[in-house]
């Protein structure tokens, strides 16, 4: 090894000179050691390039252009696969697996109860009716991901919003009170308690924060890999064209919610298409022509989240003034129009609704919020502080909303019918289990393939069931239709005479035709085998003198004698009787002693 190659060793591997070279000479510039970094840009025709050459000694430490670092085969095709050929950048660990995140009810539950208004906070109690209805985040925290690998002592918010999730979810009846978020939200800085997104956005930062506690990591790419952010977070694309150059860099913002305008919108797809239509304007470097300048760009969802947090603004920024627009969103959003082009075919891009914030009153500081949540049952309930409701989807979709949630829904999960094993254990002999150890993968194998036939054969036996079927609708259908003549058809509205008459025609043509009459007599005939054998008086035999006459002596028979009535009897039998007074007196109409006597008095003295 020559004295020119032990320098560059020394160079890529990073070891300094024993010997210091004086600065700002021409050995020192010359033999500086220069420390490369990870490109994030690919350049697709240079590896297309590099892929026609194979190196024939397959040394390894060769300092190669694109990464700029020594680096064995290996490591340069993982390093290439985290950035795609669109310049995007995929973290290099995932803090939480994606493969544990469940975006569907694991098992149906009974709706929970309300909460408590303490304090004028219904945006509190909104959004906490939306966490706990989220499927994914209940499954999280029903199965206690966070708090069986947490690691603060003292408060954890995340594992508060755990507890109240956990016993909302667990068949409680009575309203609950959270006073736990209460006092944190005072904490909200640049926010107001009153806005149910500020509320919402407070709680996705603290519990990002608590979840970063328990696995942290200084890469930002990596920090997005948490729970909460492959739950709701996603990627926007800004594609920038340099006015100079003419050429395009892609630049990726990260992003939890999309906070959407309403000026000159009817509809969400309306607020949405506006939203992208948007330039992006950056001022930056352009790569290709080393030239600063403000470039502009378009914008456009790369990687759409799993679940997706929108935010109608309808309250203006100076007052908080309402805008009470009619926005109109369905319970279906498809946002194919909005994705990046070349992700449109291998992306999902249809939600369903599953959550929705209103808002009632006129302005942010004097109004209410009410939320409306998918059940696990599939059911909507409106949540209105302590009241839960049932609702219908009609109702919800009148509401002026501020906030909407949707989720992509899961693929259902196809089961596979197994066939019954007929040869069991013991049906096999000892020595015969342990020479067929060795086939067990074959037989699998076998009764895999004896499944799918089986579902194939039931599919072709529904389909010729389906055809005939068919086949015998068509038949039939090309039929004739034929009257019945002989039937006789009352309709509702003829005379009472033409239904007289054809109800006696219907009595004769049941005695010729009809064997009812046969059945009738045979029923009643009077023999000792017969159901009716016993002998039974009718009305139109005259016997009621005779029959009389035995019942009034069967009556005296069984008539007691009757006791003599005493005193009490005759009270209780009298009832209640009204006491009023023989002698009346009249009082008023009888003449005046008194003016009598006086009278006389006076009579005399004239007499004197």
């Amino acid at each position: 090894m020559t004295s020119n190659d032990n320098q560059a060793t020394k160079i890529v591997k990073g070891i300094k000179n024993s010997n210091p070279i004086q600065r700002n000479s021409i050995e020192s510039l010359l033999n500086r050691s220069i420390k490369f970094r990870k490109s994030r840009h690919v350049d697709q025709k240079l590896e297309l390039f590099k892929q026609k050459f194979v190196p024939v000694n397959e040394t390894t430490g060769v300092v190669f252009a694109s990464t700029g670092s020594s680096y064995s085969t290996a490591e340069e095709d993982s390093i290439a696969s985290k950035i795609d050929e669109h310049g995007f950048e995929s973290p290099s660990k995932m803090l939480y697996p994606p493969d544990k995140l469940n975006f569907s009810w694991l098992s149906i539950l009974p709706i929970g109860p309300g909460l408590k208004d303490l304090g004028q906070l219904s945006s509190l109690n909104a959004v906490l009716q939306v966490i706990t209805y989220t499927p994914v985040l209940a499954n999280y925290f029903l199965q206690r991901r966070h708090s069986a690998n947490c690691t603060m002592q003292e408060y954890c918010f995340t594992c508060a919003v755990e507890e109240h999730v956990r016993t909302a979810l667990n068949g409680t009846t009575y309203a609950l009170q959270p006073r736990v978020f209460v006092g944190k939200l005072k904490q909200i800085k640049n926010g107001s308690t009153k806005d149910a997104y500020d509320v919402w956005k407070y709680f996705m930062n603290q519990i990002q924060s608590s979840l970063l506690a328990e696995k942290g990591s200084k890469d930002e790419l990596i920090q997005q890999t948490t729970a909460l952010c492959q739950t709701f977070g996603g990627y926007i694309q800004n594609a920038f064209e340099c006015p100079s150059c003419n050429k395009m860099e892609n630049k990726y913002d990260f992003f939890m919610d999309l906070s959407l305008d309403l000026l000159q919108c009817s509809s969400l797809e309306r607020c949405m298409t506006k939203y992208f239509k948007e330039q992006a304007i950056a001022t930056m470097e352009c790569p290709s022509c080393q030239k600063e300048a403000e470039l502009k760009g378009k914008k456009s969802v790369y990687r759409p989240p799993r679940t997706l947090a929108i935010q109608l603004r309808r309250f203006n920024t100076n007052n908080g003034v309402k805008i009470n627009k009619d926005i109109k969103f369905e319970s279906l959003l498809d946002l194919s129009r909005v994705i990046t082009d070349s992700e449109k075919d291998h992306i999902k891009s249809k939600y369903d609704l599953y959550a929705v914030i209103a808002h009632t009153g006129e302005s942010l500081f004097n109004g209410h919020y009410v939320a409306y949540v998918k059940g696990p049952n599939g059911i909507w309930y409106c949540m209105d502080n302590e009241a839960v409701q049932q609702v219908s989807v009609n109702r919800l979709l009148s509401e002026k909303a501020y906030m909407l949630f949707y989720t992509i829904p899961p693929e259902p999960v196809k089961r596979e019918k197994r066939l019954p094993v007929t040869n069991t254990i013991k049906d096999i002999p000892v020595e015969g289990l342990k020479e067929e150890e060795p086939k067990e993968s074959t037989v699998q194998e076998e009764e895999e393939v004896m499944i799918f036939k089986e579902e194939d054969n039931e599919e072709e036996e529904k389909q010729v069931e389906y055809e005939r079927l068919k086949a015998a609708l068509e038949e039939v259908s090309k039929k004739e239709k034929v009257e019945n003549q002989s039937a006789i058809v009352v309709s509702h509205n003829e005379r009472m005479k033409s239904k007289r008459d054809k109800l006696e025609a219907l009595i004769e043509k049941e005695s010729a035709v009809s064997k009812s009459l046969e059945v009738k007599s045979v029923l009643l005939s009077k023999h000792t085998d017969s159901q009716f054998q016993d002998d039974i008086n009718t009305w139109d035999e005259d016997i009621g003198t005779s029959v009389e006459d035995q019942r009034k002596s069967v009556l005296k028979q069984i008539k007691s004698k009757r006791k003599k009535v005493d005193t009490y009897d005759l009270e209780y039998d009298r009832g209640k009787v009204k006491k009023v007074k023989k002698k009346q007196d009249d009082k008023f109409h009888k003449p005046n002693m008194f003016q009598i006597t006086a009278d006389k008095k006076l009579n005399k003295k004239k007499g004197k």
